[in-house]
C-alpha cells in the first residue's frame, strides 16, 4: 500500500518522526557513558592556579612581585605617618576645626555649675576645670577634668557632664574633717579614715578633736568612736589623744590630768576610770595622772603639794584596785 504522508492544518508536512533513540536524556551522544551533560572535565584555573603553575614550568611574571613591592612600600607609608604622629595631628587638627565651627553654631560653653561644694575653693576648682566661656564645648574633655577636681585637697570624688548646648556641670563629694592632727611641729586636717586632708585653714576646726603623735589618725576612729557610743560624759572633758608609741593613748584632760590608757582592755579601763570618779571624783583631785595600764588597779600619781600632804589624802584604798600616790607614771610613756 501507498503511505500517506501527514499534512498538518497550516498546511507544511511533518516531518517523519525518527526511531526511537538508545542514548539516555541527559547524556552526550560522543561521551563517555559517565558523563554529564553540560559539564566540563576539568574548571579552568585561576590566576593564583595559573601563576602556580607558571611557577612550576619556571615562567616566572614579573607583575606578583610588583604587587607585593607595592603592598610593601605602602606599608612603610603607613607605618611612618602613624608613628611619626602625623596621623593623629591631622586628625586633631580636624576635630578642632569642626569643634570651632560647632561653637560658632551655640555649642560653646556659657555656663558651668557646681553642687557639693563647701571646703573647696571655687577658684581652685575653676583652675582645674581649666575652661574659658566660649570654649567650645565638644572639645572640653569631662575626664582629664574629673581627675584634676579630684586632686585637689578636700574633693573625695567629683562627676563632671557636658549639658548641650552651653552648660558643664560638676558635682563635687568632698571628705568630712574628723580631727586635727600634730605631729612634730606640724598641724593637719585630717579625715576619719586617717588620711590628712590640708595643712590650711586648720583654725577653723579648732572644735574637732585633738589627736598627737604617729600613727594617731589611723587609730583615732576606733577610740572616738568608743567614747561617743559609751563614755560621751568622759569625752567632753578630753583636751588631746595623745599616741604613745603607736601602740596605746594617753588622754590628756582639760585640767591637765593625763589618764594613761592600756593597749587592750580600753572599754573596760574606760569604765573603771568613770567608775572610780564617780565613786571618788578621782579626776578632780590634785593629781597628776591616772595610770590603768594594769588590768586589776589603778595607780594615781600626785602632784607635789599632795605627796607632800598639803593636798588630798593619799591612804585611799579602792575597791579590787590600790592608788599608789606618787609611784605611777614615774617610768616614762610605756
Amino acid at each position: 500500500m501507498r503511505q500517506v504522508k501527514k499534512v498538518s492544518r497550516t498546511g507544511v508536512r511533518a516531518a517523519p518522526r525518527k526511531k526511537g533513540s538508545k542514548i539516555a536524556p541527559g547524556k552526550r551522544r560522543n561521551g563517555a557513558a559517565n558523563r554529564t551533560f553540560g559539564r566540563r572535565a576539568e574548571r579552568p584555573s585561576g590566576p593564583i592556579g595559573l601563576w602556580i603553575e607558571n611557577m612550576r614550568e619556571g615562567n616566572f611574571g614579573m607583575r606578583p612581585f610588583a604587587y607585593v613591592a607595592l603592598a610593601m612600600i605602602a606599608g612603610v607609608i603607613l607605618y611612618g605617618t602613624v608613628i611619626g604622629g602625623h596621623a593623629e595631628n591631622g586628625a586633631n587638627a580636624v576635630t578642632h576645626h569642626v569643634n570651632r565651627l560647632l561653637a560658632l553654631s551655640g555649642f560653646s560653653i556659657q555656663d558651668v555649675t557646681v553642687t557639693g561644694r563647701a571646703q573647696t575653693r571655687k577658684d581652685d576648682l575653676l583652675t582645674a576645670v581649666g575652661i574659658e566661656r566660649g570654649d567650645p564645648i565638644f572639645g572640653f574633655d569631662t575626664e582629664a577634668a574629673r581627675q584634676r577636681i579630684e586632686r585637689l585637697d578636700w574633693v573625695r570624688s567629683a562627676t563632671v557632664t557636658r549639658l548641650l548646648p552651653d552648660t558643664i556641670r560638676i558635682e563635687v563629694s568632698e571628705r568630712r574633717p574628723f580631727a586635727l592632727w600634730q605631729r612634730g611641729g606640724e598641724l593637719s586636717i585630717v579625715d576619719a579614715e586617717g588620711r590628712p586632708i590640708t595643712d590650711e585653714g586648720v583654725q577653723d576646726f579648732a572644735h574637732l578633736p585633738f589627736i598627737v603623735g604617729f600613727g594617731a589618725p589611723r587609730a583615732a576612729p576606733e577610740l572616738l568612736t568608743l567614747m561617743q557610743k559609751e563614755r560621751p560624759e568622759l569625752l567632753q572633758r578630753v583636751r588631746a589623744f595623745v599616741r604613745v608609741s603607736d601602740r596605746r593613748w594617753n588622754l590628756r584632760l582639760e585640767n591637765g590630768v593625763d589618764v594613761k590608757l592600756p593597749e587592750v582592755g580600753v572599754a573596760k579601763a574606760l569604765a573603771d576610770l568613770t567608775a572610780y570618779d564617780t565613786k571618788y571624783r578621782v579626776l578632780s583631785r590634785d593629781i597628776v595622772a591616772v595610770d590603768l595600764r594594769l588590768p586589776d588597779r589603778v595607780s594615781v600619781e600626785l602632784t607635789e603639794d599632795a605627796a607632800s600632804g598639803k593636798g588630798i589624802a593619799t591612804d585611799a584604798t579602792l575597791k579590787k584596785s590600790v592608788v599608789r600616790p606618787g609611784q605611777a607614771g614615774r617610768g616614762g610613756n610605756t
